[in-house]
C-alpha cells in the first residue's frame, strides 16, 4: 500500500521565519522532495487565515502533559508558578471541565483545515517529575484516564464523534508506550467512539527502551517490540512519525539538575527543553532498513518529523531520510 509522506511544521511564526515568511517556499520544498503535505502543530487558538489549508494534511494537537493530575484528583490545584495564560499548555485547564472544553475548542478550530487526522499524546509528566526515572502514575492509570478523557470529548460532538479522526501517539513517559501489549489492548477496548487510530513514533519507542545507542540496534529493537504487539494494535496504527533517537546512554546517566527544585519556572523550563532535546533527538534515518518498520506497519501516512534550526537544515534532514526510506 502506498502511503502519503508528510513533513512536520508548526503554526508558530518562528517556523515560518525559517522560510522567509513565505508559504510558497514550503510548497517548493514539498514539490522538490515529492511530499504530499504537512502535519501542522496547532495551538488552542483559531487557525490564522493565512495558513494554506490545501497543503495541510493533518494536525498535531497541543500537548498538555500534566493533565492527569487534574483528571484524577479533584483537590489538585495548578501550581501558582504557572502563568494563567500558560495553564492550558501545561495542564489543559484548571479543572476536568476546562480540560475537556479547551480541547473541544481546539478540535473545532483545527477542523477548518479539514485534516485527515489530529495527533494526541497519550502520556503524562509534569515539571516536577520530568527528570524522574520512576513516575507517580503507571501506564495503565494514564491510559484509563486517556480513554475517559477522549470518550468525554467525543461525546460533546454530534453523533458522539470528533470532527476528524484522533490519532493517539506513543511517548516514553507513562501512557501509551507500546512496551506493554496488554496495556495497549485494554486501552483501545475502552474507547467508545469510532474515529480514532494509533500513531507509532519510532523515536519515542526507541526512547522508551532506554537501550538504543546506534541506528541498526535501534531498528532491530523497534521491530522486535512490534513483533510482540497484538495484530489488532498493528492494524489500528494509521500513521508513523519517522525519526531516529539513540539516546539510551544519555537517559541512563541523566540526573535532575542541582537546585532544580528552587529554580524559577523559566529556568526549569530551560532544563526540560535541554532534556527533551537530548532524549528525543529527531535525527534522520540513514539506514535503508528504516523501510522495514514502515513495511511492517503499512500505514496510511508517514511524517518525516525532522525539525531544524534553518530551512536548509530541515531540507537536508528530509533529503537524507527520504533517500533512506525510498532507496
Amino acid at each position: 500500500m502506498k502511503y502519503k509522506e508528510l513533513m512536520n511544521f508548526s503554526i508558530y511564526e518562528y517556523d515560518l521565519k525559517k522560510f522567509d515568511n513565505d508559504w510558497n517556499n514550503l510548497r517548493n520544498l514539498l514539490k522538490n522532495h515529492e511530499l504530499d503535505g504537512i502535519e501542522l502543530l496547532v495551538n488552542f487558538e483559531e487557525v490564522p487565515d493565512k495558513i494554506p489549508a490545501d497543503i495541510i494534511n493533518s494536525v498535531h494537537l497541543p500537548s498538555f502533559m500534566g493533565w492527569y493530575r487534574l483528571w484524577e484528583d479533584e483537590n489538585f490545584r495548578v501550581p501558582e508558578e504557572i502563568p494563567d495564560e500558560s495553564v492550558k499548555y501545561f495542564y489543559g485547564g484548571h479543572s476536568r471541565e476546562e480540560i475537556v472544553s479547551n480541547f473541544c475548542d481546539c478540535l473545532v478550530y483545527a477542523s477548518v483545515l479539514e485534516p485527515a487526522y489530529g495527533v494526541f499524546h497519550a502520556a503524562y509528566t509534569e515539571i516536577g517529575t520530568a527528570f524522574q526515572n520512576i513516575q507517580p502514575y503507571s501506564d495503565n492509570e494514564i491510559l484509563e484516564g486517556t480513554a475517559e478523557f477522549l470518550n468525554e470529548v467525543a461525546s460533546r460532538f454530534p453523533g458522539g464523534e470528533p470532527p476528524f479522526e484522533i490519532y493517539i501517539e506513543n511517548l516514553w513517559y507513562p501512557g501509551l508506550t507500546f512496551l506493554d501489549p496488554d496495556a495497549a489492548l485494554e486501552f483501545i477496548d475502552k474507547l467508545e467512539f469510532k474515529k480514532w487510530k494509533l500513531l507509532l513514533d519510532t523515536g519515542h519507542l526507541m526512547n522508551a527502551t532506554c537501550s538504543c545507542n546506534e541506528e541498526e540496534n535501534a531498528i532491530d529493537k523497534v521491530l522486535e517490540l512490534l513483533e510482540k504487539v497484538d495484530k489488532k494494535i498493528i492494524e489500528r496504527i494509521g500513521s508513523i512519525h519517522l525519526h531516529l533517537s539513540t539516546s539510551g546512554d544519555y537517559q541512563n546517566e541523566m540526573k535532575e539538575p542541582e537546585n532544580y527544585r528552587t529554580m524559577t519556572l523559566d529556568e526549569k523550563y530551560s532544563c526540560i527543553y535541554e532534556l527533551l532535546k537530548n532524549v528525543d533527538q529527531h535525527r534522520p534515518f540513514s539506514s535503508e532498513r528504516c523501510r522495514e518498520i514502515v513495511d511492517f506497519i503499512s500505514p496510511e501516512f508517514v511524517t518525516h518529523e525532522l525539525p531544524g534550526m534553518t530551512a536548509e537544515e530541515i531540507e537536508d534532514n528530509i533529503r537524507w531520510q527520504t533517500k533512506a526510506l525510498r532507496y
